[in-house]
Order: C-alpha cells, then structure tokens, then sequence
C-alpha cells in the first residue's frame, strides 16, 4: 500500500483527483440517496423545517414593523397637517387683533363684522352707513354715542361694529382708516 501513496504524493495529478472524487461523494450523496429511496439521511428535515418557520416568522415581523410605520406616517401629516391650520387661524387671529391702516376709496362702503373697530384718520371724509336691516348706528366708543346712518365721523374717534347686520362706513372722499377686526369693502 505505501506503493500506491508514493506515486499519489509524486503526482500531483493523482492526488486532486482523489480529492475530488472524495468532495463530490460528500456533496452529491443525500441527492443520490434520496432520488434511491434510501432511508439513511444525511440531514434532519426538522432542522429544515424550524429554519422555514423562522424566516416565516421574520418575514411577518418584518411586515408588521413597516405597516406601524406608515400607519406612523399618515399620523405625523395629519399632525403636521393640523399644525399648519392653527398655525394659519393664529395668523389670523394676530391680524385681527392688531389695527391695520388702509384706504377706504371714494364712494366705497367698509362693512364691518361684529366687534371691529375702525378709527377715521381724516376730518369730514366718512359718513356713517347702517344698512335698513341693523338696529342702531355705529358705536362710537369716545363719546359714548350711537352715530346714525348718514352723519359725518369725526376723526380719531374710535368705533364700533357691535354686530355683523350691515353696519360700517361710507366714504365721501378717499380716507384713510385704521381698522382691527374682519370686514368687507363693497
């Protein structure tokens, strides 16, 4: 026998084939086995089995983590989104709040909703307007008078529009008015 292993150490050829011929055995034989129909096994179905059932098991994880995380999603918008509306009345609400100056064109009516005020920054240019409608004038808040439809504002008198029934005012010439609260300009 030590014939045989010196020419296989001699030759290099001999020795690769060998081991060839012995991984192939090792590789191929549960195929061959099982196409046979033999009953020794060379692996454990079970082991086959629990491995199919983790990857299953996984695979669900995996799922169910990303459906929390869209679910996540659309409630971060609809957070971002009702962040965005009160962001929105807030600015509004400060725009009300603060008095703004504009001018109120010649022959143009500003009708005011409740609770705006208005100041008249200009003598004898604004009348009083109350629709057929409202009940009372416009509040004058300084002298403590109701100005009725048609009379002349005097300047820097503030004034108030105690409800949104179609009172504001009228202007003669263009004037300018400071005004905090909503309205429209007809």
């Amino acid at each position: 026998m030590n014939k045989p292993m010196k020419k296989m150490k001699k030759n290099p050829f001999i020795m690769a084939a060998v081991v060839l011929c012995s991984v192939s055995f090792v590789q191929f034989a549960p195929v061959a086995m099982a196409e046979t129909g033999s009953d020794t096994t060379l692996y454990d179905s079970t082991y086959i089995d629990k491995m199919e059932i983790e990857i299953k098991s996984l695979i669900q994880t995996s799922n169910d983590d990303l459906k929390k995380q869209i679910s996540s999603l659309s409630t971060q918008s609809e957070l971002q989104k009702k962040l965005t509306d009160t962001q929105n009345e807030l600015s509004a609400l400060k725009e009300s709040i603060v008095f703004k100056i504009i001018k109120l064109p010649a022959g143009k009516t500003l009708i005011g909703d409740a609770s705006t005020e208005i100041i008249v920054r200009n003598k004898d240019r604004v009348t009083a307007y109350v629709s057929s409608t409202a009940t009372g004038g416009v509040s004058n808040l300084i002298s403590g008078t109701d100005i009725p439809n048609g009379a002349v504002i005097p300047d820097n008198q503030l004034l108030l529009i105690p409800k949104a029934d179609g009172r504001g005012i009228t202007a003669k010439a263009d004037a300018d008015i400071m005004i905090k609260g909503t309205y429209t300009i007809k």
